[in-house]
Parts: structure tokens; sequence; C-alpha cells
């Protein structure tokens, strides 16, 4: 029997139910959705990559996706038709048939973003040169870069803080 023939033939038992009655179904129910032996096994059942059902909390809506992330209670669900990302209880996940056109294609990460640079577009190692303010040339290699300044460590040992503007890029050959 198909699992939404299940859910209408539930819905229309219930539509007779009192108030009363439902408030202590839900009762019920939240008490069996809190054993931890459940959540357990939910969070053991996902892996990265894997193609799943999951619940649309606010409508109800059965929806397909990819698990992307996750971590001890809840799981990142990307549904790939609108390109939209889910954070959703382990509980409300379920791995999909292949036979439902989900497809079980390994999930690729998105590539590391670049190293961080300056301004200017130092970073950390690059060999420099700056004058002293004595009419000296100085050079060295930055050992720290921030927003405005970085922190050279000359020839000599000497440690100097330059303003990213009043740097050289000193090109090995």
């Amino acid at each position: 029997m198909a699992n939404d023939d299940i859910i209408t033939r539930m819905l229309e038992a219930l539509e007779g139910a009192t108030s009363l009655q439902l408030c202590q179904l839900r009762a019920v129910s939240d008490g069996m959705l809190a054993d931890h032996r459940r959540t357990i096994a939910a969070r053991a059942s996902l892996h990265l990559g894997q193609a799943v059902h999951f619940v649309d909390s606010s409508t109800g809506q059965l929806r397909h996706g990819k698990v992307v992330a996750k971590d001890d209670t809840q799981a990142t669900v990307l549904e790939e038709q609108v390109r939209r990302n889910w954070k959703i209880h382990s509980l409300a996940i379920e791995g999909a048939e292949a036979d439902s056109g989900a497809t079980s294609a390994a999930y690729e990460p998105p590539p590391e973003p670049p190293p961080a640079t300056g301004l200017l577009g130092f970073s950390r190692g690059d060999k420099v040169t700056f004058d002293d303010g004595r009419g000296n040339t100085i050079f060295g290699e930055i050992a720290k870069v921030k927003r405005r300044t970085a922190t050279i460590e000359s020839e000599d040992g000497r440690k100097w803080r330059v303003e990213l503007q009043f740097l050289r890029r000193v090109l090995d050959v």
C-alpha cells in the first residue's frame, strides 16, 4: 500500500476525533518521538550525499532532497529542485528509495575559499621591500597581514609594522 494511501486513511479516521482526543494523540506521539533510541537510529541511518524524503514542518508536505551536513540531532538537506537548504530534525527525515528517481551520487562539498589576503593582495610569506623613513630600503618577509598593515620580519631579524600601501613585492628570479 502506498504511503499516501496510509496518510489519507489516517486523516479520514481522525476527522471525527474530538479536540481532546487529538491532544491525547499528540502527547502520545510526542512521547514516542522523544525516545532517544529513535533519535540515535535516525541519525545513524543518514549519511552525506544520501537522497532523502523529509517533512516540511510548516505545511506537513513531503519533500525530497540530499543530505549535505549533519550534527547530533539535525541534518541540513538541499532540496535540489528549488536550490534551498533546510535544517531539519533527524526524526523528520527518511532515506529515499532508488526507484523514486532520487540520485544517490556522493555529495561533493563546495571548494575551499582562497586564503585570506590583505587589501592590496599581500599574504603571509610574501617577500617585500619598503623604505624605513630614513632613506634605507628594508627587505623582509610578511609574517602577518591585517586589514591595513603587515608585520614584516626583516633580513636582520627585526620586526616592522608597515602600512600595506608602502610595501613593494620582491620577485624571485
